[in-house]
């Protein structure tokens, strides 16, 4: 699990730069207030980025940093410390940061700051995970979050499983519960996504709740009746 920046008790250091969230700037040295009077005022930023060796700092929109796990990287200006300003447009495929909650203070109140340390230790237990393209939003999006939510259903399901096992219930495979509720495999896979119906993995295999599925029907029937 990463951790903040000791240098300036808040940010993600990496690669000999940290980021912060702009709420916490003041605790970067006073290049940070000296590059801010090279950009316009009117430019929004949300996120400070400063290089320690050689004092450039970039000030970095990402207008969905409180909202998305993984917020965008935006709009760019970027000042040198010879006074250069160079501005860069947010990407196509835009990059994406990682680990947001080392940007800010645990009594930060933008965003559930447990809640993203928790989705961090999550996929960094992940299995083949390719560190040199997760930083783009496309290949995360593709390759990183369909896995991440499939592990969170599993997750969401063990509460559920438990109470079922200390009923002794009796669960069912796949095509004896597409049987029971007479629905396609494609339906029976929304039914288990939405959490209509209890489930538990052995292996690669689903087994559903049968009392679950068995409700589900009756209840399909009841409506069909009306």
């Amino acid at each position: 699990m990463p951790k903040r920046s000791t240098r300036f008790s808040v940010g993600k250091e990496i690669g000999g730069a940290v980021y912060v969230h702009r709420e916490y700037e003041s605790l970067l040295p006073e290049a940070v207030r000296h590059a801010k009077t090279a950009i316009p005022s009117t430019f929004q930023y949300t996120v400070v980025k400063y290089v320690v060796a050689d004092e450039t700092v970039s000030f970095i929109h990402s207008d969905d940093f409180d909202e998305s796990d993984e917020p965008t990287v935006g709009d760019v200006y970027t000042v040198k410390a010879n006074g250069s300003v160079a501005f860069r447009r947010v990407s196509v495929d835009p990059w994406i940061y990682h680990h947001k909650w080392l940007f800010v203070a645990d009594t930060y109140t933008g965003f559930d700051v447990e809640a993203s340390k928790e989705r961090s230790l999550r996929w960094l237990r992940l299995d083949d995970i390719d560190y040199r393209r997760i930083g783009k939003r496309s290949f995360w999006q593709t390759h990183v979050v369909p896995r991440l939510n499939c592990q969170k259903e599993n997750i969401m399901n063990d509460s559920q499983v438990s109470k079922l096992d200390s009923n002794d219930t009796e669960w069912l495979r796949s095509d004896e519960a597409r049987k029971v509720l007479r629905v396609s495999t494609c339906d029976l896979s929304h039914l288990r996504q939405e959490g209509k119906i209890a489930f538990r993995k052995a292996g690669n295999a689903y087994l559903y709740a049968a009392r679950d599925c068995e409700k589900f029907a009756r209840g399909t029937k009841n409506e069909k009746a009306h």
